[in-house]
Protein backbone atom coordinates (compact mmCIF):
# COMPACT_ATOMS: atom_id res chain seq x y z
CA UNK A 1 0.00 0.00 0.00
CA UNK A 2 2.97 2.48 1.03
CA UNK A 3 4.17 1.50 -2.53
CA UNK A 4 1.33 2.51 -4.39
CA UNK A 5 0.93 5.86 -2.75
CA UNK A 6 4.57 6.70 -3.21
CA UNK A 7 4.22 6.15 -6.84
CA UNK A 8 0.84 8.35 -7.04
CA UNK A 9 2.56 11.37 -4.93
CA UNK A 10 5.42 11.05 -7.64
CA UNK A 11 2.65 10.87 -10.62
CA UNK A 12 0.94 13.81 -9.11
CA UNK A 13 4.10 16.28 -8.20
CA UNK A 14 5.80 15.15 -11.56
CA UNK A 15 2.33 16.24 -13.86
CA UNK A 16 2.21 19.33 -11.24
CA UNK A 17 5.74 20.63 -12.03
CA UNK A 18 4.84 19.94 -16.17
CA UNK A 19 1.43 22.10 -15.87
CA UNK A 20 4.08 25.78 -16.57
CA UNK A 21 5.76 23.98 -19.07
CA UNK A 22 2.47 23.24 -21.07
CA UNK A 23 1.09 26.24 -20.62
CA UNK A 24 3.90 28.32 -21.86
CA UNK A 25 4.12 25.90 -25.11
CA UNK A 26 1.17 28.00 -26.94
CA UNK A 27 2.27 31.45 -25.95
CA UNK A 28 3.19 34.14 -23.98
CA UNK A 29 0.48 36.89 -23.57
CA UNK A 30 1.35 40.70 -23.93
CA UNK A 31 -0.26 43.88 -24.87
CA UNK A 32 0.35 46.07 -27.56
CA UNK A 33 1.59 49.47 -26.29
CA UNK A 34 2.45 51.96 -29.44
CA UNK A 35 1.71 55.29 -29.29
CA UNK A 36 -2.10 57.09 -27.66
CA UNK A 37 -4.22 56.83 -31.52
CA UNK A 38 -1.53 54.71 -33.28
CA UNK A 39 -1.90 51.15 -34.40
CA UNK A 40 0.92 48.36 -34.43
CA UNK A 41 1.70 47.13 -37.61
CA UNK A 42 1.66 43.45 -38.23
CA UNK A 43 3.77 41.82 -41.10
CA UNK A 44 4.11 38.61 -43.20
CA UNK A 45 8.36 38.78 -42.36
CA UNK A 46 10.49 41.22 -40.17
CA UNK A 47 10.58 43.16 -43.56
CA UNK A 48 7.84 41.71 -45.17
CA UNK A 49 4.85 42.71 -45.98
CA UNK A 50 1.98 44.22 -44.08
CA UNK A 51 -0.71 41.92 -43.22
CA UNK A 52 -2.75 44.32 -40.92
CA UNK A 53 -2.34 46.64 -38.35
CA UNK A 54 -3.70 46.31 -34.41
CA UNK A 55 -4.66 48.92 -31.73
CA UNK A 56 -3.08 49.64 -28.82
CA UNK A 57 -4.23 47.62 -25.69
CA UNK A 58 -4.72 44.75 -28.17
CA UNK A 59 -4.11 41.30 -26.10
CA UNK A 60 -1.53 38.90 -28.17
CA UNK A 61 0.24 35.36 -28.04
CA UNK A 62 3.83 35.40 -28.46
CA UNK A 63 4.46 32.48 -30.24
CA UNK A 64 7.35 31.07 -28.55
CA UNK A 65 7.92 28.28 -30.77
CA UNK A 66 8.94 30.57 -34.11
CA UNK A 67 12.12 31.66 -34.49
CA UNK A 68 12.54 35.42 -34.86
CA UNK A 69 15.63 38.07 -34.92
CA UNK A 70 16.26 40.12 -31.55
CA UNK A 71 13.99 43.25 -31.35
CA UNK A 72 10.74 41.04 -33.12
CA UNK A 73 8.08 38.26 -31.77
CA UNK A 74 5.87 36.46 -33.98
CA UNK A 75 2.79 36.89 -32.51
CA UNK A 76 -1.11 35.38 -32.71
CA UNK A 77 -3.93 37.77 -32.40
CA UNK A 78 -7.68 36.79 -31.59
CA UNK A 79 -9.81 37.56 -34.14
CA UNK A 80 -7.27 37.23 -37.02
CA UNK A 81 -6.95 34.19 -38.73
CA UNK A 82 -2.95 34.36 -39.57
CA UNK A 83 0.00 35.91 -37.36
CA UNK A 84 2.74 37.79 -37.72
CA UNK A 85 5.70 39.78 -37.29
CA UNK A 86 5.70 42.81 -34.89
CA UNK A 87 8.65 44.87 -33.18
CA UNK A 88 8.84 43.68 -29.70
CA UNK A 89 9.76 47.49 -28.14
CA UNK A 90 5.54 48.27 -28.71
CA UNK A 91 4.66 44.86 -26.22
CA UNK A 92 4.05 45.03 -22.54
CA UNK A 93 3.55 42.66 -19.29
CA UNK A 94 0.04 44.08 -18.78
CA UNK A 95 -2.99 46.02 -20.54
CA UNK A 96 -2.05 49.95 -20.63
CA UNK A 97 -4.05 52.12 -18.88
CA UNK A 98 -4.37 55.64 -20.55
CA UNK A 99 -1.62 57.27 -19.24
CA UNK A 100 0.64 54.38 -19.17
CA UNK A 101 0.83 54.76 -22.94
CA UNK A 102 4.39 55.88 -23.95
CA UNK A 103 4.25 58.79 -26.61
CA UNK A 104 7.69 59.18 -28.64
CA UNK A 105 9.80 61.72 -29.05
CA UNK A 106 9.02 62.12 -32.61
CA UNK A 107 5.43 62.78 -31.99
CA UNK A 108 5.85 66.11 -29.59
CA UNK A 109 5.60 68.80 -31.77
CA UNK A 110 7.54 71.97 -30.34
CA UNK A 111 5.71 75.12 -29.59
CA UNK A 112 6.47 78.98 -28.79
CA UNK A 113 6.82 78.21 -24.88
CA UNK A 114 4.08 79.23 -22.68
CA UNK A 115 2.93 78.67 -19.27
CA UNK A 116 0.89 76.02 -17.28
CA UNK A 117 0.22 74.93 -13.63
CA UNK A 118 -0.22 71.99 -12.11
CA UNK A 119 -4.14 70.93 -11.51
CA UNK A 120 -4.93 69.20 -8.46
CA UNK A 121 -6.26 65.98 -9.03
CA UNK A 122 -9.86 65.05 -8.07
CA UNK A 123 -10.31 68.79 -6.94
CA UNK A 124 -8.17 68.03 -4.11
CA UNK A 125 -5.29 70.42 -3.76
CA UNK A 126 -3.01 67.64 -1.51
CA UNK A 127 -2.39 65.10 -4.23
CA UNK A 128 0.22 65.48 -6.07
CA UNK A 129 0.91 65.22 -9.87
CA UNK A 130 4.21 63.73 -11.30
CA UNK A 131 6.58 65.23 -13.29
CA UNK A 132 8.35 62.00 -15.20
CA UNK A 133 11.59 61.47 -17.40
CA UNK A 134 9.21 59.94 -20.14
CA UNK A 135 5.46 60.58 -21.37
CA UNK A 136 4.43 57.33 -19.39
CA UNK A 137 2.77 56.79 -16.00
CA UNK A 138 5.00 54.35 -14.84
CA UNK A 139 8.08 56.43 -15.72
CA UNK A 140 10.54 57.42 -12.79
CA UNK A 141 8.93 60.79 -11.08
CA UNK A 142 11.51 63.91 -11.41
CA UNK A 143 9.34 65.46 -8.57
CA UNK A 144 5.76 65.44 -7.31
CA UNK A 145 4.19 68.92 -8.31
CA UNK A 146 1.42 70.01 -6.22
CA UNK A 147 -1.76 72.04 -7.61
CA UNK A 148 -0.51 76.15 -8.84
CA UNK A 149 2.97 74.69 -9.45
CA UNK A 150 4.16 76.24 -12.74
CA UNK A 151 5.49 74.57 -15.40
CA UNK A 152 6.82 75.92 -19.08
CA UNK A 153 5.30 74.22 -22.19
CA UNK A 154 8.09 73.34 -24.52
CA UNK A 155 6.49 70.49 -26.69
CA UNK A 156 2.92 68.86 -27.24
CA UNK A 157 1.39 65.41 -27.91
CA UNK A 158 -1.66 63.80 -27.59
CA UNK A 159 -1.71 63.01 -24.37
CA UNK A 160 1.76 64.43 -22.56
CA UNK A 161 3.34 67.61 -22.61
CA UNK A 162 7.11 68.16 -22.27
CA UNK A 163 7.74 70.87 -19.80
CA UNK A 164 10.37 72.94 -17.67
CA UNK A 165 9.74 72.74 -14.25
CA UNK A 166 10.19 76.93 -13.57
CA UNK A 167 11.23 75.81 -9.67
CA UNK A 168 14.18 73.41 -10.94
CA UNK A 169 14.97 74.12 -14.50
CA UNK A 170 14.41 70.26 -15.34
CA UNK A 171 12.81 69.21 -18.01
CA UNK A 172 10.42 66.26 -18.17
CA UNK A 173 6.70 65.28 -19.21
CA UNK A 174 3.83 65.59 -17.62
CA UNK A 175 -0.59 64.36 -18.70
CA UNK A 176 -2.34 67.24 -20.79
CA UNK A 177 -5.10 66.40 -17.91
CA UNK A 178 -3.23 67.76 -15.41
CA UNK A 179 -2.21 71.20 -16.55
CA UNK A 180 -4.29 74.25 -17.30
CA UNK A 181 -3.25 77.33 -18.90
Amino acid sequence: MKKIVSIVLVILTLAALMIPVFAGAEGTTKWVNCENGKRLNVRDSVKGNLLYRIDCGTRVEIQTSVSTPKGWAYITVPGHTRGGYVMTKFLVSSKPGKYEITERDDNFRSVTPYTVSAKAINNKSDRSVGLRVNPNKTAKAIRRLTAGDTLKVIAVGKTWSKVVDTTTGRTGYVANAYVTR
